[in-house]
């Protein structure tokens, strides 16, 4: 199967929407929506390579100072080059120094503006990941960050896979093919064993390329949904 992002520029719109509380009189909920452009640089050896370019940002709550401080934050990750495996999975950030020199400058820019110890443990945790590539590959491939699309479902869509979730439950993935249009039907197994309370997801590629995609979770008290549209 062709990989999905090969073509040279795809545009996708990735939402992620966070509810706190869900189903109670005091629920809230808060979207984070990026704009974002695929571009397909080639490929080196195995592996394919990308820059991820986010073009738009719109946050609800970027009218209130975490918000602005977290959209600032989120600028950082605005342009990425990555190589992906023949799975789908990132495999290295090929712009880390890059990240690592934006973000020296990021910090001092924040800081003029915003200070505490909740502010400063924030700044450390990320200074943390970008010192550390394994850990910052698994950042970047979380939902609410680019997991959508580089995902680790791009190999053979002719049975049914399992893999084990950093949360501790299995995530079974069900392809149903109908013409070109091949449909993932993601659902969870022994989730009593941890504390999510409820998983699924679904990804439809169609003509080989990601055509809409979502995963959604219920745990500690929050729902959260993460979105991806082919838009471009």
């Amino acid at each position: 199967m062709e990989h999905p992002l090969k073509n040279f520029c795809k545009t996708y719109r990735l939402e992620t929407v966070v509810i706190s509380n869900p189903g109670t009189s005091y629920s809230s909920a808060k979207s984070y929506v990026r704009t974002a452009e695929v571009y397909h640089l080639g490929n080196e050896k195995e592996y394919f390579k990308y820059h991820v370019l986010v073009v738009d940002f719109n946050f609800s709550n970027d009218d209130n100072s975490m918000g602005k401080l977290l959209k600032q934050i989120s600028y950082l990750f605005d342009e990425l080059e990555v190589s992906i495996d023949k799975h789908g999975n990132i495999v290295k950030i090929d712009n880390l120094n890059a990240l690592r020199l934006r973000w020296v400058a990021t910090v001092t820019k924040l800081s003029e503006n915003h200070e505490g110890d909740a502010i400063n443990q924030y700044f450390s945790q990320i200074s943390s990941l970008l010192e550390d590539e394994n850990k910052l590959i698994d950042f970047l491939s979380k939902d609410h960050m680019f997991g959508l699309l580089f995902n680790g479902l791009l190999q053979s869509f002719d049975e049914q896979k399992k893999r084990i979730t950093p949360e501790g439950f299995t995530e079974i993935t069900h392809p149903v093919k109908n013409g070109n249009t091949v449909t993932l039907t993601i659902s969870p197994e022994n989730l009593d064993s941890t504390h999510v309370e409820h998983f699924r997801g679904l990804f439809v590629f169609k003509e080989g390329h990601h055509e809409e995609g979502f995963t959604e979770i219920i745990k500690d008290n929050t729902h959260l949904k993460h979105s991806l549209l082919w838009i471009g």
